[in-house]
């Protein structure tokens, strides 16, 4: 039996372990984690000096979900591929039950340990289908690495600072979700099966006193360059653009990571603005109150040419939901919803995706591109950075994807009213290049397009008069046609993985 207690291998100070499921944990004195055997208690190393995000859950924490009261005994911090943390907690449900509780991009996902065996790592890639057993079949959403680097608590694995791991999240329709901890490859992998939810369904009770972890005060925060304080409204921030100089800063480290120019447009709506909309969205969410965290520029083809055209993107946070977007595209207002790899039927892509019963027809395929932003982000946004992305069309509903090698990010968009937008926001339709339209509903396209436009039109007329006369009658074809928008946002940026699950 392992021992449930001692002095710390490394600085003497008392451990003493209160779940029988924990493997080590993080001494609270210096930061080191320690292993715990049937013999001794072994130092495996320090964790790195990390700012602790200000998260509705910590280490202490005792709550309900969904009926099933947990108690948050410790907290892991992982690092991205692509460069960003993320954090999962790690819970005892029901006094006996391990399992993990972790955020992503608003999103919250709950799981516990499911005795199935995982499919080999080389089969598993973006949107695969995959059966675990009883809990039935699920898709791949991203496969990937996480790093260890810093924790508090006990933990349920034995793993140094600095350990890398291989996780793969799968999700199912209706909210299913999974993780699968593939480790260092030197142990079988574990399966982790639950639900994905938000934090509206936790009931928690905050453990009294002080929280022994650093967290980042939104009101601290100043842009690196000018000095203008950076308000973070939400505690998934990475990254926040200065609205006084363009500067783009990485809240963890505050750091200014990139300069940026000048808007091409200035934001229709204010950043920092609170509203309601009327209107539910793909998962059923109607009457919350938004703030409107961040405004991005977004554009396909390549610059100053007939191939060009560009978007504006509008993200907005609430606490109990998570995240949404709207997105001015074409004198339209789509209003978007995160969805996960499983809500989506993508076997018959590209040709159509399927949503529950209904059928989507591909739209456009392109290559999205990143050209400005201003306010906060929930990925580490930056300028210049591209992702292949499809959309899909059912009447006025659209499904989008963004994907990459290793993950795919779904979304849902609905065309609201306009007006409603106005009420509820202070937005304005204007001309824009970046996917408006002026005012009195007329679309607007770039000053190029419309010159070949004009030449287009010349050529039709003057075609049309020498074909009558030669004496050609007039007649018609059926023609396709399709739209030149490009495509939404889906999750956006680089998602969170998993480590042992969430």
């Amino acid at each position: 039996m392992a021992v449930a207690s001692g002095p710390c291998p490394n600085c003497g100070s008392p451990i003493e372990f209160r779940a029988g499921a924990s493997l080590s944990i993080v001494c609270p004195f210096c930061k080191h984690v320690v292993v715990r055997t049937d013999r001794d208690l072994r130092n495996l190393g320090r964790v790195a000096d990390v700012t602790f995000s200000d998260a509705a859950l910590s280490p202490g924490d005792r709550g309900t979900f969904r009926g099933r009261p947990f108690a948050i005994e410790g907290r892991l911090v992982l690092q991205h591929p692509a460069g960003g943390t993320w954090e999962e907690y790690y819970a005892i449900f029901d006094g006996r039950h391990p399992g993990w509780i972790s955020e992503a991009q608003g999103f919250w996902q709950v799981v516990t340990a499911a005795p199935i065996q995982a499919p080999r790592l080389q089969v598993l890639r973006p949107q695969v289908q995959v059966p675990l057993g009883p809990h039935g079949t699920f898709v791949v959403g991203e496969t990937n690495q996480g790093t260890f680097l810093s924790g508090e608590g006990e933990l349920p694995f034995a793993a140094s600072p600095g350990t890398r791991r291989t996780f793969v999240d799968l999700s199912a329709p209706g909210g299913g979700w999974a993780s699968i901890d593939y480790g260092d490859g030197t142990s079988a992998p574990q399966v982790f099966v639950g639900v994905q939810t938000t934090f509206a369904e936790f009931q928690v009770q905050p453990r009294g006193g002080d929280r022994p972890v650093a967290k980042v005060s939104t009101q601290a925060i100043t842009c690196g360059n000018c000095g203008a304080p950076l308000p973070v409204l939400s505690a998934g921030t990475e990254r926040a653009a200065c609205k006084h100089c363009n500067a783009l800063t990485d809240v963890k480290l505050q750091q200014v990571v990139a300069q940026q120019g000048k808007a091409r447009e200035t934001p229709s709506i204010e950043l920092g603005r609170k509203g309601v909309l009327p209107v539910a969205d793909a998962r059923g969410v109607i009457g919350a109150e938004w703030t409107v965290l961040g405004y991005v520029e977004r554009s396909t083809g390549e610059r100053f040419s007939d191939e060009w055209f560009g978007w504006q993107e509008y993200l907005l946070y609430n606490v109990q939901h998570g995240y949404r977007w709207l997105v001015f595209d074409e004198g339209m207002v789509y209003y978007v919803t995160p969805l996960a790899a499983g809500d989506i039927d993508a076997s018959r892509a590209p040709t159509f995706v399927r949503r529950g019963d209904i059928h989507f027809r591909q739209r456009n395929a392109q290559t999205a591109r990143v050209d400005f932003v201003l306010g906060e982000f929930y990925w580490k946004v930056e300028v210049g950075e591209t992702v292949w992305a499809e959309d899909y069309e059912h009447g006025r509903e659209l499904v989008s994807s963004e994907k990459n090698a290793n993950e795919i990010s779904w979304s849902h968009g609905v065309v609201i009213p306009l007006q409603a937008v106005t009420q509820a926001f202070g937005f304005t339709p204007k001309a824009s290049a970046y996917g408006g339209a002026a005012e009195g509903g007329k679309s607007t396209a770039s000053p190029v397009i419309l010159i070949v436009i004009i030449v287009l039109v010349i050529l039709v007329v003057g075609m049309a008069s020498c074909a009558t006369c030669l004496g050609g009658g007039s007649g018609s074809e059926g023609s396709g046609s399709s739209s030149s928008s490009g495509g939404f946002r889906g999750v956006g940026g680089s998602s969170s993985g998993g480590f042992g699950g969430k």
